[in-house]
């Protein structure tokens, strides 16, 4: 062993003896090395997880990035969509004028359509025997004029928007209300004659006028006629009509061109030609008979010593709502000697009451309600006595003499 090599051995026995710890001055102390261990993937490695996790992140990302592109491009359409709805409709508008003084102007029927939302870039107007206008006329089977034919976007326009528009293939077309031309004959449509047959001689009968003003502002009245029975043209206009109740009033057959005919043929009658037949209420002359039927008398039979009794004047209006008008309207006292023999008469037992004489055979309605309000005597005559009927109305008891306050019915309910 040389020199050199027993120095080394003398050294590393002088210091293995020595505790770990300790090292010579001078010398830096031993660091402690702190060591982290994953655990172990079978298969990969953790360059490979991380690759994993990259591309994952990337599709995550793409997929996001087409998301919003997909959102943005719905987003746009729904924008694009809802622009072109609200967009007006592109129109055209071709008004057709005709020789008719008493029909509707069709300005009105313009300014509805400028009103409403459309974008008009061409207005025509033409007369009815030009030739553009004839081919309209028949390419879309128009049957009233004037009118006024809408081309262009129909589909995107509101007909509810539109009174009196219909669709005829590609376009829009009005229907004129009556009166009106019509397109194949030329002729006007819709003036009607109302001839008025009165019977002078009968008090007791209605006036019609009202009614041939309610008919006047319905529809276009071209005339009024007024005829009386006893006249020629009045009995001829009768017979040839088979008018059987008048004062009667005969509406020319032109009213069907209305929707009120329906109306009227309900409350008349269908005459020869289509003409509608309006006969008085009663009372009035039965023609057959010559007669006047459903004359009536209403008598208000009052106890004038009951300043506590009900109102006896009340039944008017409710007697009226039946369609009854009395000739005449009395109020006779129970002490009189009329009301005692009428009080004996039909056996009154409770005033105040009511009597219907005369006619009251044409009264149905009155008829069928009677019976359980009153009765109805040998004579034809109609008695109110059921005052249950008007509960809470005093009324007088003729065989106690005492006033009874009628709240029996009150309490029941």
């Amino acid at each position: 062993m040389t020199e050199s090599e027993q120095k080394k051995e003398h050294h590393a026995k002088h210091h293995a003896g020595k505790p770990q710890h300790e090292t010579d001055a001078g010398k830096h102390k031993e660091q402690k090395e702190i060591r982290i261990t994953l655990p172990e993937i079978k298969g990969l490695n953790l360059s490979a997880i991380t690759t994993v996790a990259a591309v994952a992140l990337l599709l995550i990302v793409v997929f996001q990035a087409f998301q919003a592109f997909t959102l943005s491009q719905k987003l746009d359409a729904m924008a694009a969509e809802a622009q072109e709805l609200n967009r007006p409709a592109v129109i055209e508008l071709t008004a057709i004028s005709a020789d008719c003084e008493e029909c509707a102007p069709l300005q009105q029927v313009i300014s509805t359509v400028e009103g409403a939302k459309v974008n008009i870039t061409k207005t025509t107007t033409l007369e009815s025997k030009d030739s553009e206008a004839q081919e309209l006329v028949v390419k879309y089977a128009i049957k009233r004029l004037p009118t006024v034919v809408i081309t262009g976007e129909v589909d995107r326009v509101s007909l509810a928007s539109l009174a009196g528009f219909t669709k005829a293939d590609d376009a829009l077309i009005y229907s004129q209300q009556p009166p009106y031309v019509d397109a194949a004959t030329g002729d006007v449509k819709g003036l009607v004659s109302l001839t008025y047959v009165n019977v002078s001689s009968c008090k007791e009968c209605p006036d019609l006028m009202g009614v041939v003003q309610q008919l006047r502002s319905q529809v276009k009245v071209k005339e009024v006629k007024v005829v009386d029975f006893s006249s020629s043209d009045g009995s001829e206009i009768v017979k040839e009509f088979s008018m059987l109740r008048l004062p009667g009033i005969l509406v020319s057959a032109e009213v069907n061109e209305y929707l009120l005919a329906a109306q009227l043929a309900q409350v008349g009658t269908v005459k020869k030609g289509g003409a509608i037949a309006l006969g008085a209420n009663p009372p009035y002359l039965n023609v057959s008979t010559g007669e006047i039927t459903g004359v009536t008398q209403l008598i208000l039979l009052n106890d004038s010593s009951c300043t506590g009794c009900y109102d006896v004047t009340m039944h008017v209006p409710i007697v009226r709502r039946f369609q009854v008008n009395p000739a005449t309207i009395k109020v006779t006292d129970a002490a009189s000697a009329e009301g005692k023999e009428l009080i004996s008469r039909y056996k009154i037992t409770a005033v105040p009451t009511i009597l219907v004489t005369g006619d009251v055979s044409p009264y149905q309605q009155l008829l069928d309600i009677w019976p359980t309000v009153g009765t109805t005597e040998k004579d034809g005559a109609l008695v109110f006595r059921t005052m249950s009927a008007i509960a809470g109305r005093p009324y007088k008891d003729l065989t106690s003499g005492k006033v009874e306050l009628n709240t029996q019915q009150l309490q029941q309910r």
